[in-house]
């Protein structure tokens, strides 16, 4: 399990990034701290279900978009986001931009 918060937290990193957003800026739109944003991109604690529905809205994407590939987690614990995992959002972007 702790795996695939790890997974999730990164993909919310990415989904932030691409949208040019820093992490105070986006916690503070989420009305939680930069630091409980670092905690749940890092994976030390999971995302909740009411900050995964306000990611959703202010990051403007699919709520897919954070459980893409979680039934093919790696068994390595990884530390650094993946080429395969930067292909995949720019896909998904692309999909949220068309719809």
């Amino acid at each position: 399990m702790q795996e695939e918060i790890k997974l999730i937290g990164r993909r919310i990193r990415l989904l932030r990034t691409a949208k040019g957003l820093t992490q105070t800026s986006l916690a503070k739109e989420m009305g939680i701290s930069q630091t409980h944003l670092c905690n749940i991109e890092c994976g030390r604690v999971p995302v909740t279900l009411p900050n995964l529905l306000k990611l959703h809205d202010l990051l403007n994407c699919n709520m897919a978009s954070f459980f893409v590939d979680l039934d093919h987690v790696e068994e390595e614990t990884q530390t650094d986001i993946s080429l395969n995992d930067v292909l995949q959002l720019a896909k998904l972007l692309k999909k949220t931009k068309q719809n």
